[in-house]
């Protein structure tokens, strides 16, 4: 077994690879920045290689997400923005008040393009990388400006024709499909979650760790969407694009049903369940985990092979299914419901999984992007309204936003005013330290912060011994060319490490220009200690962001999206129309109460802290969301129910949640002022326009019990308040 070991991490990471290609990405940088620098040495061009260098490393930072034409889009973006800011720090580093008011303005601007996801944090260090370096070599004569850019430029059109040229041959919808398959995964190991102690060895999974991977297939379909909601708003004119939109739509139905599995089971006790029936369950998850994955690599790959072997996992989840059914619960009547509604949640996922397999054959194949993009098609991408968009979306100023770009902007510009001040030999660490740690929350900056300043010591000493080597060795040359490669592999798994190669990387790239001696490695470690200290500082300072006071505002969103995914479902004409964007909403928002209460429990302060209640309130709206979600899946499978109104002792249930549910709004304002949720009081006017299901009234019952809890806990919540108030 240990000798399979090292096999089994391999196979792990080519399987990662394939679905978030990270060493493709360092290979990009690697390719793009050592090249330049291969050609400095090789003609002793040493300088100007450097900056070369430099600005294709800046720029590939940048991660290649998306469609091809997104592609071309951030490329040239980032092409524009290297020039322009490259040219303002070459201009602005002789003067100190000059430079420091230069970096307020890149500061305030950089932290700005964290709006734009995960594109943006790439744009965001190419812009304040290349301004802090070029302002600690400014240049001053037109002639030397003009060098400059023109080398800045070269770097710039050299990171371009690598990332297209290797982007052309990638099939077109790839990127399309690639989001898909992440959500696959998610699904696949949602079940593995779920599955937890129904094998009889494992412990049951809590509802927290059954949650975290609910979100992180709420995560997935949300990047899906960001990169390709043009694509599904286009579908109905592409066959292809209208297929993937499908595809993506059951890929998140059959997330929901598998949800809705895990709540059926959630207050069955596996330990009193007989053995038959848990290896039963156990199979039928085991199948449903191999079944997603199976389909997570299919969609990625379209392999006929892959489809066979997909067939086979779903030919055994109909078998298990049918074994289920031969079970006998006894007497047990509520375990036999809550069988009976498994069996048939399973059946309708076995169902989807058919759709899916039927949309991927009727896609047809995927062509390179050369053979799919006319050179009309091509330039299309770069049309003026994509650049709108993007810049109504980058300076689309909020409360959060504002505060996090001041906060960086006044911390780096104090960095930059101390380190023109005191002349600080390569002090330009100090201001870049400030940058690359900052974050909007003051729980990811510390930890950002000593991570940081354990990989940066640590890479500072190993660049120190390398610099002792012997030239003809080529060692030095040798370890660049790698550590572009694995600080980008590492940058997303474990950051301390990525800081260490990157300090490596940055030791030896500009060892190649000038010697790096062993003073200027600790002048890098203290301004990065430096950097460190003023980052903590002002996230701690100035405009802090604290989850004590967000928090109810969060879980006040949660509330209100619930409440109107309620109304939406019960008291409007057509609830199966587009239910898909309210249940959306409800998921992220209970999503921003849950990952704002993470950081609340990290928060320094008081040990009162009301902890259980505020996760109690987030457990209760989770409920909320999903029992609304079962009563939409449940719909969906009973034809013609809509035109049936309710009961009146089904609408008598209904409005008994409306009753609670307005009550809770109104407890809100109890213990936050600022909260303004309009009230939907009941009335005869307010009619269910479709008749529930047995296991519909069932959801409404345990909507009822939830509701009435959340009622209890805003009470202690609020009396909580008002205590820690005075």
């Amino acid at each position: 077994m240990f000798r399979l070991q090292p096999y089994k991490r391999l196979t792990e990471a080519i399987q990662n690879e394939a679905f978030e290609p990270m060493f493709a990405w360092g290979l990009r940088m690697a390719i793009a920045a050592a090249v330049p620098v291969i050609w400095g040495i090789a003609t002793h061009n040493l300088e100007p290689a450097t900056w070369i260098g430099l600005t294709a490393e800046c720029i590939c930072w940048v991660e290649l997400k998306g469609t091809f034409g997104q592609r071309i889009r951030v490329l040239t973006g980032g092409a524009f923005l290297a020039l322009f800011f490259a040219i303002l720090g070459s201009i602005t580093g002789m003067g100190l008040w000059l430079s420091t008011l230069c970096m307020l303005l890149v500061a305030f601007l950089s932290s700005l393009f964290k709006n734009l996801g995960d594109r943006g944090s790439g744009l965001s260090i190419c812009v304040y990388l290349l301004f802090i370096i070029c302002n600690a070599y400014p240049v001053i004569d037109i002639k030397g400006i003009e060098q400059r850019s023109l080398l800045v430029l070269i770097g710039a059109g050299w990171t371009v024709v690598v990332s297209l040229l290797i982007s052309l041959f990638m099939p077109a919808r790839q990127p399309y499909r690639r989001s898909v398959a992440i959500m696959w995964k998610a699904v696949s190991n949602l079940v593995a979650e779920i599955a937890q102690g129904w094998d009889g060895k494992s412990p049951r999974s809590s509802i927290r760790d059954i949650y975290i991977k609910e979100r992180a297939l709420r995560t997935a379909i949300d990047a899906s969407l960001t990169f390709h909601a043009d694509n599904a708003q286009q579908a109905g004119q592409d066959k292809h694009e209208y297929q993937l939109a499908q595809l993506r739509k059951a890929t998140a139905l059959i997330g929901t049903h598998i949800i809705a599995i895990g709540s059926e089971l959630e207050n069955v006790n596996a330990r009193d369940t007989d053995i038959a029936l848990q290896l039963k369950l156990s199979a039928l998850f085991s199948a449903l985990q191999q079944a997603s994955g199976r389909m997570a690599v299919y969609v990625l790959t379209l392999r006929p092979e892959e489809r066979l072997l997909l067939l086979s996992r779903i030919s055994r989840l109909t078998n298990l299914v049918r074994l289920l059914k031969e079970y006998e619960p006894g007497q047990d009547t509520r375990l036999s419901a809550i069988l009976a509604r498994i069996i048939l949640l399973s059946e309708r996922v076995i169902k989807l999984f058919e759709s899916c397999m039927s949309s991927l054959g009727e896609m047809g194949a995927d062509l390179p992007v050369f053979r799919s993009y006319s050179l009309f098609k091509t330039l299309y991408t770069l049309h003026p309204r994509y650049w709108i968009q993007n810049i109504r979306l980058l300076f689309n100023f909020n409360t959060f936003t504002t505060r996090y770009a001041l906060r960086a902007a006044v911390a780096a510009t104090v960095a930059m005013f101390i380190y023109k001040y005191f002349d600080i030999d390569h002090g330009y660490w100090l201001p870049f330290s400030v940058m690359i740690i900052l974050q909007p929350y003051f729980g990811a900056t510390f930890k950002k912060a000593m991570e940081r300043i354990a990989g940066t010591l640590a890479g500072g000493l190993l660049g120190g011994m390398l610099l002792r080597v012997h030239a003809g060795m080529y060692i030095k040359e040798i370890l660049l060319c790698f550590s572009f490669i694995f600080m980008i592999y590492y940058l997303r798994r474990n950051y301390a490490i990525a800081a260490f190669i990157i300090t490596l990387n940055l030791v030896l790239l500009f060892n190649l220009e000038a010697p790096v001696t062993p003073g200027l490695i600790i002048t890098r470690a203290l301004s990065t200690v430096g950097g460190a200290a003023l980052a903590i500082v002002a996230g701690f300072a100035l405009l802090p962001h604290w989850d004590r006071k967000w928090l109810p505002r969060h879980l006040a969103d949660a509330i209100r999206t619930n409440y109107e995914y309620f109304i939406f479902t019960f008291f409007s004409p057509d609830p199966t129309l587009n239910w898909t964007r309210f249940k959306r909403n409800a998921e992220t928002k209970n999503s921003n109460a849950f990952d704002s209460f993470n950081r609340y429990m990290q928060e320094p302060g008081s040990r009162r802290k009301p902890y259980s209640t505020y996760y109690q309130l987030i457990t209760h709206n989770v409920r909320l969301t999903r029992e609304l979600n079962n009563v939409h899946i449940e719909e969906e499978s009973v034809a013609g129910m809509a035109g049936s109104g309710a009961s009146s002792e089904q609408q008598e249930k209904i409005n008994k949640c409306l009753d609670y549910f307005n009550q809770n709004i109104q407890l809100l304002a109890n213990f936050e002022s600022d909260i303004k949720i309009k009230v939907i009081l009941e009335d005869e006017q307010y009619r269910s326009p479709f008749r529930l299901t047995e296991a519909q009234s069932l959801y409404i019952d345990k909507m009822i019990i939830e509701l009435r809890e959340m009622y209890y806990d805003l009470e202690k919540l609020a009396d909580t308040s008002a205590k820690l108030t005075h």
